[in-house]
């Protein structure tokens, strides 16, 4: 009788954990380390970044429109992707304490988040001659091995930028403009711009949506690079 007693609450401890693990993935069982939160749309340029997630990066993709996020979507999930395409108003703050890492590529959202000061962001577009950024740390890892000014864009598009706070790690900025970030990130436990404490990595990433299909390869090395280093893999 013991010996099925242990067994039954084994069964119920392992059901409880697959449940746990289940939000990520619409409600199938998720493999923590390996699922992606995707905060955007399932067509257009944001398809494109998802495909890029599952056929270069191995990662399972979990689309959710901004309409329909909560916090709880993230459950289970190694990475949070929240796309330019959003209405940044309905993310707001909602995984500033989720320990969990994000790439936000919506520069309002750096705000809502503080990883930049209240209205510290904006986006340069084609009459700006937006394609091309400055690498300003070559030795991280995020720099993906480039130097110098490196043209992201194949033509010129939209390109979103924020002013990171001091403990931010600057990766590239808008030439001759140190102030406006392209690419930067908090390593997790540091202060951000409004003395929060980042629970994990968090990193800004400046792919405007329809810009996706214009990025270069050298650009997509930078966005390779930041999926590695925000989830630990680099």
């Amino acid at each position: 009788m013991k010996s099925v007693k242990r067994m039954t609450v084994g069964l119920i401890a392992f059901a409880a954990l697959l449940l746990g693990l289940a939000a990520c993935s619409g409600g199938e069982p998720a493999s923590v380390g390996n699922k992606v939160l995707f905060v955007g749309r399932d067509s257009g340029g944001d398809a494109i970044v998802a495909k890029r997630l599952r056929e270069v990066h191995g990662m399972e993709v979990t689309v959710v429109a901004d309409k329909e996020l909560t916090a709880e979507h993230a459950n289970g999930c190694a990475l949070i992707y929240i796309s330019e395409s959003v209405n940044s108003g309905r993310i707001g703050d909602k995984f500033v304490s989720t320990p969990i890492p994000v790439i936000y590529a919506e520069p309002q959202s750096t705000s809502d988040t503080g990883m930049t000061v209240t209205e510290g962001y904006g986006k340069l577009e084609s009459a700006n001659a937006a394609k091309t950024i400055q690498i300003k740390d070559s030795q991280h890892p995020l720099a993906a091995g480039l130097t110098g000014k490196v043209d992201v864009y194949k033509e010129n598009g939209k390109m979103g930028y924020a002013v990171p706070g001091e403990e931010a790690i600057v990766v590239a900025t808008v030439p001759d403009d140190d102030q406006k970030a392209t690419i930067f990130a908090y390593e997790k436990g540091v202060k951000n711009a409004k003395d929060m404490t980042t629970p994990a990595r968090v990193l800004y990433f400046y792919l405007f949506e329809g810009e996706e299909i214009n990025q270069s390869e050298d650009g997509w090395k930078l966005f390779d690079a930041a999926v590695k280093w925000v989830t630990g893999k680099s």
